[in-house]
């Protein structure tokens, strides 16, 4: 089974920002968006969280759209708001919401996991602070933890690894990858990082200027010639273990 969609066709002031026939990404996966700026990934996201209304994205025969006007996707942006009067405890407790009915607030076990995941994100000292004063990692790191309070089965993450460290980026995509074994979650997530997607994705599209280059395992869409002529500079792909690592000719 897998996240489908079709006939993505977006433009922008008579410029084509998309334009594929057809994408079908694997459920239970890490699939990472790649390619260069303005290549599009953003707008692909947006599509396939269904927020085009002439694009009817579907999850295992589910309709997208519904599955996010109900919080049953849940979503981490590049371009997040903080500028809210919560602490960082009630902040990520915003993420049990579409799980409460009217009225409900956020019981006790509801607490005890996200103070267990902020534990996880290295944010346990900060979470009576206010949402405001922490510095741009801890705050997306607090948007993770947000999303991942929705324990919901599709997660999407526009250039999550935006102001965190080395450090803290390996952390997060190391906790994808085990809640994707344990929780069968699927994430789609946008980086610019090639060493990143290589090493934790499942799956890779690559886009090139609104179009689909190539999709499928990690070896084999990110050859150095493929990557060389979508991002327009010589990347070199070398083996470490089992891993690879790219870098600029």
């Amino acid at each position: 089974m897998s996240l489908t969609a079709q006939n993505i066709m977006i433009t922008a002031k008579q410029k084509t920002l998309l334009n594929i026939n057809n994408i079908s990404l694997p459920e239970n996966q890490i699939t990472a968006i790649i390619g260069s700026n303005g290549a599009g990934k953003s707008t692909l996201l947006k599509a396939l969280r269904g927020l085009y209304a002439h694009i009817a994205p579907q999850f295992n025969g589910q309709s997208v759209k519904e599955m996010t006007a109900h919080g049953k996707i849940a979503f981490v942006g590049q371009h997040e708001g903080f500028n809210t009067p919560l602490s960082v405890l009630e902040y990520v407790l915003l993420g049990r919401f579409p799980h409460l009915s009217w009225f409900a607030k956020p019981n006790r076990q509801d607490i005890e996991n996200a103070e267990k995941i902020l534990s996880d994100y290295e944010l346990q000292h900060l979470i009576n602070s206010p949402i405001q004063t922490l510095s741009g990692g801890e705050k997306q790191r607090a948007a993770i933890v947000r999303a991942l309070m929705q324990e919901t089965d599709v997660i999407c993450l526009d250039e999550p690894c935006n102001h965190l460290d080395i450090r803290h980026q390996h952390k997060l995509m190391s906790d994808l990858n085990k809640r994707k074994q344990n929780n069968k979650l699927t994430a789609i997530i946008v980086l610019h990082d090639l060493n990143l997607s290589y090493r934790y994705a499942d799956f890779i599209v690559l886009l090139n200027n609104g179009k689909l280059v190539s999709c499928g395992t990690p070896n084999k869409v990110m050859t150095s010639e493929t990557l060389s002529n979508a991002y327009r500079w010589e990347i070199q792909q070398t083996k470490h273990g089992k891993h690879a690592i790219y870098f600029a000719a």
